[in-house]
């Protein structure tokens, strides 16, 4: 990886891991010299105190993730039979040795990558390039459909419900990211379609938007591209058009019940915004308290807000919102960005011996943790977006957080992912968990499908042909600008020989998640994300054994005086070639 103005780490793909990142303020994040500046550089508070720091160290060396027991246990075995001696005594010759081959192109700096690859793309026919931008895609939805080919007007105002969709570990694509990424976007989908029940929903005073960033982790990338573009008139919402802002940060290790509600303290300085947040606030508090599996929880008003989405959007318009956290101060996640975030960190297990199907419908303690944290959000966006009559009838579903959280966590591939998935996708399902790394081609396998879980959780099976479906036009009363339409592959059927595909019609979309800084050409930009990832060609290694000093060295001499033996034996022959090397005689002319 490469930032702007730091080192570039020589290997993506093979880094070590301890329980990573001690994390501050990113450097896209709100707090600066010029803004909360007893905050800024972590001079105030640590969320990560167990982290060190270890992600962001350059190695001249590459570190390797094995994940194949086969191939740890042939390394084991040969260090056992060649460089283990009884007794404590020195180890004897051959010994066993491992060669590592990891080039990477890319050198110094994001700037340095950058420059190189366009002056190669400028002149060469075939260019190599030696860095790639880490970017993917948001996903997006509304709880009432907005023609996207244009902008809102003024005066229409828009609830946010955001939260993250990736992660990372000290190695490259190994992601599970299960409390620092999957738990929050898992609760934002059982919510939205908790809300999307509600009966007056189409009819709302206001509308709500349901945005899941990728990039987070690496300062911000898909936030800071959606501001970007909000300002610029490149995304159908304003930001003048957001009224308020809620965030989900990590949920699933709560202590007891509490759900912590973190705000920023510099924005409530302002008069106006200070009484928006703490209607905001007392909002959420009412309508928490009709679930009894989640208690809010205020905090002291001096305290940063921890890093979030939230912050980018506050440095660009003073915006009432909240994160909401299980944890009040550090993070109660001891593996935060780690390659041991996985699902046995949230307590997501299974009783033994049963079936993939049924742990697919198997409802665990952890779904129905989430699923009141869900339950808490949809009821707080629909008295946001003005609603009332129907509140306490809002429910999130504890079966559709267990089947996501198996999905995304332990087998992708699995019969619900494999319904709600377009046809061609099946392959992007494999039998383990999905990973969370933004990666730089994109959409990665994630990101489609929580589009396609929010399309299916949120939209309407339409009665449309395949053709009508992925050409809308031909329909009357239907419009692809207010609407996106996708043709799934569908349950299987009773015998389940064959699927039963259909067209779903919903408001989920994407939008682009590249750092503003790549659109600019501002590669040393300090206002955005200048991530890059390193090329390379071919990652491997090698086991072999290694002969002692003594023995390399008899080698070489006997070398060596092979090869002057055989100097002077070839001096030799050539100075007595006409003696050893007759020309046999030209045939004479014969008569008869």
């Amino acid at each position: 990886m490469a930032t702007a103005g730091g080192s570039c780490v020589a290997d993506p793909g093979s880094r070590s891991l301890l329980r990573l990142l001690s994390f501050c303020v990113l450097l896209a994040g709100i707090y600066s010299n010029s803004y909360g500046s007893q905050f800024a550089h972590c001079r105030a508070f640590q969320w990560n105190k167990v982290g060190d720091g270890l992600a962001y160290e350059d190695f001249s060396f590459p570190i390797f993730l094995l994940e194949d027991e086969n191939e740890t246990n042939v390394i084991k075995q040969c260090y056992r039979d060649h460089n283990l001696s009884p007794n404590g005594s020195a180890p004897a010759f051959p010994l066993c040795a491992m060669q590592l081959f990891s080039h990477m192109h890319a050198v110094v700096s994001t700037v340095t990558c950058m420059r190189r690859s366009l002056i190669q793309s400028s002149f060469s026919i075939s260019p190599e390039i030696v860095c790639d931008p880490l970017s993917d895609y948001n996903v997006w939805s509304l709880l009432k459909p907005i023609n996207t080919s244009g902008t809102l007007e003024p005066d229409d105002r828009v609830v946010v419900a955001a939260t993250r969709l990736d992660s990372r570990s000290f190695f490259w694509n190994v992601a599970p990211g299960a409390e620092s990424a999957v738990a929050s976007f898992v609760t934002q989908l059982a919510a939205a379609e908790a809300l999307q029940k509600a009966p007056d929903a189409d009819t709302l005073p206001r509308n709500v938007m349901f945005v899941f960033f990728q990039g987070e982790t690496f300062d911000y990338i898909g936030s800071s591209r959606m501001v970007y573009d909000m300002e610029n008139g490149k995304f159908p919402v304003q930001l003048e058009n957001i009224d308020s802002f809620v965030e989900l940060g990590q949920v699933a290790l709560r202590n007891s019940l509490e759900l912590w509600m973190h705000t920023d303290p510099m924005s409530q300085k302002n008069e106006t915004v200070l009484n928006q947040v703490e209607a905001l606030l007392s909002t959420l508090e009412q309508s928490g308290a009709g679930v009894p599996t989640v208690v809010l929880r205020r905090l002291n008003q001096s305290q940063p807000l921890p890093p979030s989405s939230l912050q980018r959007f506050l440095r660009a318009r003073n915006v009432s919102g909240v994160v909401l956290a299980d944890h009040s101060d550090s993070f109660h996640n001891l593996y935060y960005q780690s390659i041991y975030d996985t699902a046995e960190n949230i307590n997501v297990t299974y009783p033994a011996g049963q079936s993939p199907e049924e742990d697919l419908n198997f409802v665990t303690d952890t779904a129905k943790a989430l699923a009141g944290v869900a339950t808490v959000l949809a009821r707080a966006l629909y008295r946001l977006a003005g609603g009332a009559s129907f509140n306490d009838t809002i429910q999130a579903d504890p079966h559709t957080v267990t089947r996501l959280l198996y999905g995304f966590l332990v087998r992708a591939n699995n019969s619900w992912f494999q319904s709600i998935l377009r046809p061609d996708l099946r392959s992007y399902l494999g039998d383990g968990p999905l990973q969370h790394y933004i990666a730089v081609s994109s959409p990665t396998n994630a990101t489609y499908v929580v589009q396609y879980a929010l399309a299916n959780l949120t939209g309407k099976v339409m009665d449309l042909t395949r053709e009508q479906c992925q050409d809308p036009s031909q329909v009357p009363n239907e419009n692809k600008d207010l609407y996106e339409y996708t043709w799934v592959q569908g349950p299987l059927n009773a015998n389940e020989t064959d699927r039963l595909p259909h067209c779903v019609r919903s408001t989920a979309r994407l939008a682009r998640a590249l750092s503003p800084a790549f659109e600019l050409k501002q590669w040393g930009s300090t206002e955005y994300s200048t991530w890059t990832e390193s090329r390379w060609k071919d990652i491997r290694a090698r086991i072999f054994l290694i002969a002692s000093k003594e023995l390399e060295f008899i080698t070489l001499i006997v070398g060596f005086g092979i090869l002057v033996f055989s100097l002077i034996v070839t001096y030799c022959i050539n100075a007595k070639a006409d003696v050893l090397f007759i020309t046999p005689r030209e045939p004479g002319s014969v008569s008869y």
